[in-house]
């Protein structure tokens, strides 16, 4: 029973590290249009935004009537590689 739950748990582990994502692209001169509607989309309205950087901006807003964070990130730089570790187990 033991080994069935550690097989399982490393199942999960691998499922979750694969994660597939589909990149849709944008028609140049639409991004703004493409936030908006985003932001529409999850009622972010009501904002107040401070610019921590010429990369980042950060926002105050509310969303269902809540107060939440959003941040805007731009990220030059190569993409960051996902190094994995090795799992040992002694039983």
């Amino acid at each position: 029973m033991k080994i069935l739950y550690i097989i399982y748990l490393f199942l999960i582990i691998i499922i979750k590290a694969d994660k597939v994502r589909v990149y849709q692209r944008i028609p140049q001169n639409f991004v703004a249009t493409s936030v908006y509607h985003f932001l529409k989309e999850n009622d972010i309205n009501n904002c107040f935004a401070f610019e921590e950087s010429n990369s980042q901006l950060l926002l105050k807003c509310l969303r269902y009537n809540k107060l939440t964070n959003v941040e805007i990130n731009i990220y030059n730089g190569p993409y960051k590689k996902i190094h994995y570790t090795g799992l040992s187990i002694v039983v």
